[in-house]
């Protein structure tokens, strides 16, 4: 049965990047072009061949409580939606200090104990992404600050989120995974190379619906490398972090896959939520966004791990960013 997914999937996937490149060459590159709507059928429809190769997470539901007690499951979910919505509106980007704090009152409360290389391996990619951080000109923080962030972020969400998946059992069921850690850098740079493969439709979808149109910054040819800040960064604290925390406190009330589920699909939409300006008017971006773009990335992360998402991640950003380049150039 996943054998058969697996090629309707790739049977999908070739077929909508070649559709997306060959609007690519056509020259659309702005949202109210007409292939936008044919490219958002086609990416709804591989999106949704990934998603149903990925969905099945071979999880155990012994775990977390005997049934799902639906009033409290509920409250939660209320809960949850009416604090991190809010937040993004009555804050804005500053939000992002708040999360190296929860990383460091996570990590303070439960203790988890880490391999050298584990740290090492976090430590290292968030040096990567506070390097990248200088070069990140879309950002209206000074980029010193937003380089520093950058490393905060990443060091205390991949520790804090490992910590978790650690403590309720998600890490030994292989959700989560990390290929550096496990197998070694070869395996991790395949598994980061096969997320840039599979990235490919989203990818051009993504410029041809004038994702590139609003980045006036690239004019350097190195500057698209840049991406790899937010393909690690976002990663960190968007999927790492925050997932496995709403896991936490679904799971008091819900069946290790009930929670899971409601933990995937509010991290997500909120992650999308926090791309857009924010407010009733960006239900239909945060809707597109958080199915087509997070929702995948999410489940990519779980089901092959932390490097295939940020390889996807990282390929997405870097077309829009290279689309951005030639467009600034006039090529």
């Amino acid at each position: 049965m996943q054998t058969r997914k697996r090629y309707i999937f790739y049977v999908i996937w070739g077929l909508t990047t070649l559709g997306l490149g060959w609007c690519l060459l056509q020259g659309y590159y702005t949202f109210d072009a007409k292939a936008t709507l044919p490219a958002l059928l086609g990416l709804f429809i591989c999106t949704m061949a990934l998603l149903w190769c990925l969905s099945d997470l071979g999880l155990d539901d012994s775990a977390g409580t005997a049934t799902t007690r639906r009033g409290r499951f509920g409250l939660f979910i209320v809960i949850a939606v009416g604090v991190l919505f809010p937040l993004r509106t009555l804050v804005g980007p500053p939000l992002l200090f708040a999360l190296p704090v929860l990383g460091i009152i996570l990590l303070i409360i439960m203790r988890p104990k880490f391999k050298n290389q584990e740290i090492v391996y976090a430590l290292g990619l968030a040096l990567v992404a506070g390097v990248a951080g200088f070069g990140a000109e879309w950002i209206f923080f000074p980029p010193g600050l937003w380089a520093v962030l950058q490393v905060a972020l990443v060091l205390t969400g991949l520790l804090a989120g490992w910590g978790v998946l650690k403590h309720t059992g998600l890490s030994r069921a292989g959700v989560g995974r990390n290929l550096y850690l496990e197998r070694g850098a070869a395996p991790a740079m395949q598994s980061f190379a096969q997320g840039m493969l599979i990235s490919m439709p989203w990818a051009f979808a993504n410029v041809v619906m004038g994702g590139a149109n609003g980045d006036t910054w690239p004019y350097a040819w190195w500057q698209p490398f840049v991406a790899i800040q937010p393909a690690i960064a976002e990663e960190a604290w968007g999927r790492v972090l925050l997932v496995p925390v709403l896991f936490l406190a679904f799971r008091q009330v819900a069946r290790t896959k009930v929670a899971l589920t409601a933990a995937i699909l509010i991290t997500g939409y909120w992650f999308a939520y926090l791309h857009t300006p924010g407010g009733l008017g960006a239900i239909f971006s945060t809707l597109m966004m958080g199915t087509l773009y997070a929702l995948p990335i999410s489940y990519l992360w779980l089901r092959h791990g932390l490097e295939t998402a940020i390889g996807f991640h990282f390929w997405i950003d870097f077309v829009k960013f290279v689309a951005a380049f030639f467009l600034n150039r006039g090529l």
